[in-house]
């Protein structure tokens, strides 16, 4: 289809420079500036709807808030007298993504993750605009003299919402997913809502390519893909490339979980784990654990005859566990039969106390050798996390954290109780070869319900626990502020600030503080409140 020479009276098209699923890019100059610019011109199927116009102009303007170093700026946006869609952008000088991995093919864990951080930075100010990418992949990463900057921001968000329906990298008809499959989380590849977590899947995707040389999941059909992307772990990175810190491998993983509430909570959060992962000595583990599939995999490097028996091994314990438990009738004989599994813990309902609420730990069994020397800490991947506090609470819980306690793990979840409009953080401790219950702890205050809360791991100085901190908002009452608290496992206590609006001052901001933070035995974790209350209101240190 033909191309006007001039689009909107001002940019003048000089060549085509790339053609995707979705458009046609080509390199254009400004009349008035006499600059060059990126033109894409999107495919007329996606004009379909009449209403697509307005909601194309109102994403495009959205889109152009974002201001970034490391992303491509979007100047201008319309339609052309056909009804094809056009987005004017800045024209970056460099080399794709894709066209480096093809000359270098891997690279070293330093560089993946270097350029990694680069796009989740670009992510997080985008995610704060409610702007998702959903069309991650190397030809959308440009390297070159201002580094890495992230082309086609928002793109992928336009057309879905103007077509209602979708085309794949390949295909181009309804009824079928925006995106590239390769690259699709699996929320997006069964056609789900997406929101910031696909992104950061996408992510993964990208550094699991750069690290192994190819993407997780490679066909000839695009179908294919997609269901892999859903329904298949993707192959475990040490199988691939051996001499990857170990670490590094499970923070990709990580960010390859198939549920999205299994991710990192942020894109911040995703570039700290996985800076981190290849910086942290060897024994420290990631703040989120992958499936139980990828951690076996670490340990590839087994003797071989040890190799050959484990399936006979494994099949041997099956049998035994199912001769046990097909004997059993209680729930309680079922849980004592799955920890026979397991080999290295068994899990102990607790009684429940009188203090539901306590931050003081509840009474555990006796320690089977008082002598012995404590194990090292195992990674425990979250699904296995969610079983274990499964048999301990008939509460549904929501985001779950496995968390380092010296040299052992411990679990913290969140609890969101929508019908009483309040929640609180549920924390779980291994004693004795058991778990128990360790801490109940509110979140919400009487005037402070219904907050939104989100979780990331905090690591507090002179503290070898890995604490979780929670910040909730309440977007329907601004009013009353954002609260934070910091659960420290070390001490089974929760140390929590109050943020609001000072009407005494326009614009001031007033602190309150728990009772346990101003102690004086807290300065440390009243230390990293005030750092978060720095990031949160955007003061200088």
């Amino acid at each position: 289809m033909d191309v006007p020479q001039i689009i909107a009276g001002r940019f003048r098209i000089e060549c085509e420079i790339g053609k995707g699923g979705m458009g046609t890019v080509y390199r254009a100059t400004h009349l008035g500036l006499e600059r060059p610019v990126a033109v894409k011109i999107i495919k007329p199927e996606f004009a379909a709807d009449p209403d697509v116009s307005d909601r194309f102009m109102r994403e495009a303007r959205t889109m152009a808030r974002l201001r970034h170093p490391n992303a491509a700026m979007i100047f201008d946006a319309g339609s052309l007298a056909d009804g094809r869609h056009f987005i004017v952008m800045e024209f970056v000088e460099g080399v794709t993504l894709s066209e480096t991995l093809a000359a270098d093919r891997k690279f070293s864990p330093a560089r993946a993750v270097g350029i990694a951080s680069k796009i989740l930075d670009v992510l997080a100010a985008a995610h704060e605009l409610g702007i998702i990418h959903r069309d991650l992949k190397p030809s959308n990463i440009m390297i070159g003299e201002r580094g890495v900057c992230v082309l086609d921001f928002g793109v992928a968000k336009v057309l879905a919402t103007s077509a209602d329906a979708t085309a794949t990298h390949a295909t181009t008809g309804s009824g079928v997913i925006i995106g590239t499959p390769r690259y699709m989380s699996p929320e997006q590849c069964l056609g789900l809502p997406v929101g910031a977590r696909s992104d950061l899947y996408s992510v993964g995707v990208l550094v699991y390519e750069m690290l192994a040389g190819r993407p997780p999941f490679v066909d000839a059909l695009p179908s294919a893909v997609l269901v892999k992307q859903a329904s298949v772990a993707p192959p475990p990175l040490p199988r691939l490339r051996q001499d990857i810190p170990r670490s590094l491998a499970l923070a990709v993983h990580t960010l390859l979980a198939k549920r999205p509430e299994d991710r990192p909570a942020s894109a911040a959060a995703a570039c700290s784990l996985l800076e981190r992962s290849i910086v942290a000595p060897p024994k420290d583990s990631p703040e989120v654990q992958p499936f139980a599939s990828t951690v076996a995999a670490m340990s590839h490097r087994r003797p071989v005859v040890l190799r050959m028996f484990t399936p006979l091994i494994l099949l041997a314990v099956l049998g035994a566990i199912l001769f046990v438990a097909w004997g059993r009738t209680t729930a309680r004989d079922e849980s004592a039969a799955a920890a026979l599994l397991r080999n290295d813990f068994a899990v102990t309902a607790p009684t429940r106390d009188s203090t539901p609420h306590s931050t003081q730990p509840t009474s555990t069994s006796a320690d089977t050798s008082s002598s012995a020397p404590a194990p090292a800490p195992s990674p425990m991947p979250i699904d296995e996390a969610r079983r274990i506090l499964g048999t301990l609470s008939k509460d549904k819980l929501g985001d779950i954290k496995v968390v380092r306690m010296g040299r052992d793990v411990g679990i913290v979840a969140l609890h969101d109780e929508r019908r009483e409009g309040t929640s609180h953080l549920y924390a779980v401790e291994r004693k004795g070869g058991a778990y128990h219950v360790t801490c109940r702890a509110m979140l919400d205050e009487p005037d402070f319900r219904g907050a939104s809360w989100v979780a990331e791991s905090k690591h507090v100085d002179g503290d070898d626990c890995e604490g979780i901190m929670y910040t909730g908002t309440n977007p329907r009452q601004p009013d009353v502020g954002t609260r934070v608290v910091l659960y420290a496992p070390c001490t089974r206590r929760t140390y929590s600030m109050r943020l609001e609006p000072d009407g005494r001052k326009p614009g001031g901001i007033r602190v309150r503080w728990s009772k346990a933070s101003q102690a004086p035995e807290s300065q440390a974790y009243r230390k990293a409140l005030q750092e978060k209350a720095r990031v949160l209101t955007g003061a200088s240190k």
